[in-house]
């Protein structure tokens, strides 16, 4: 991974290259669509939104013939503006600012429009996901396979558009923290985990997650347990997980804990996505209620 920064800084045509050539490839392998966004921001952290803008135009049109051409659909090649755009304004933010805090929150602001502008383009979400599933499955019988009964069809559609809420706000942060654990890499070594270790997400989410958590039990108690509250609502609650995390690092770095125990961590992360990330995100607000890491007494960048 640090050979593929290293190697995109060389100059923009490289970073560009990179960044094209990792997007073809993530339509055979989804996260090396990380490493491509990645490529943009780490572009952008190190020269500004300008060189990361021309790096997205010169990929974007690398990338874009290769997606009309494999895909023969031209707004596939709308995927690359959106998922590059909103990482090089969070990049932006974060070079500015030195807050991956702010990062996240402007990763967080995209995720809600996306969420309002598939709620207002697709009137009934599960039903749209089902049709595709339904499709999906009659290709699969054809070919002689099985498929998932109507129910568990049903089922899965039900929760397909939450999912996909929780992927796109993974990636628009994850690819951020990397291009920035790669900065820190080549140019600033161990400023990534004194950075990520005082991590905070800004006050005024507190507010909107309290009037998101709200919203989405009116919606429950109203008969319909999903809608843009509760989209919003999955926002939240993968913003305030980081925060949870970057609350336990510092805990183990504080009291001098193995990194093994944090591997077991990650690993039990993976397992159990649903449930330990909930519990984050409630440690991230607790964190933000009491400030245990003492960061408003201490200052933003002290640790």
């Amino acid at each position: 991974m640090r050979a593929v920064a290293k190697f995109a800084m060389r100059s923009p045509t490289a970073a560009s290259i990179s960044a094209a050539a990792y997007a073809v490839l993530a339509l055979f392998f989804a996260p090396f669509m990380i490493v491509s966004g990645a490529i943009v921001a780490i572009s952008t952290l190190r020269h500004g939104a300008a060189l990361g803008l021309r790096v997205v135009v010169i990929a974007g049109s690398i990338a874009g013939i290769a997606y009309f051409g494999l895909l023969h659909q031209p707004e596939a090649v709308m995927l690359l503006a959106m998922a590059w755009l909103p990482l090089l304004a969070a990049a932006q933010v974060l070079r500015t600012s030195e807050s991956q805090g702010q990062a996240m929150g402007i990763c967080g602001v995209v995720a809600a429009l996306y969420c309002g502008a598939i709620r207002a383009t697709v009137p009934n979400i599960a039903e749209y996901w089902a049709a595709r599933l339904e499709v999906l499955g009659k290709t699969v019988r054809d070919q002689g396979g099985t498929f998932f009964a109507p129910e568990e069809v049903a089922q899965i559609a039900g929760v397909m558009h939450e999912s996909i809420v929780v992927v796109v706000t993974l990636f628009w942060i994850c690819a951020t923290l990397v291009a920035r654990w790669w900065q820190s890499e080549l140019f600033n070594p161990g400023g990534f985990g004194r950075e990520f270790r005082i991590l905070v997400i800004p006050k005024a989410f507190s507010l909107i997650a309290a009037l998101v958590a709200v919203l989405a039990l009116m919606q429950i108690f109203a008969g319909s347990g999903h809608g843009l509250a509760s989209d919003l609502l999955v926002v939240v609650v993968v913003l305030f997980a980081f925060q949870g995390l970057a609350l336990i690092h510092h805990r183990a770095q504080k009291i001098g804990l193995a990194k093994l125990w944090l591997v077991g961590f990650y690993i039990l992360l993976i397992l159990m996505l649903h449930r330990i990330g909930v519990l984050l995100a409630l440690i991230g607000i607790v964190d933000t209620i009491i400030d245990p890491r003492r960061l408003r007494s201490i200052g933003r960048r002290a640790e």
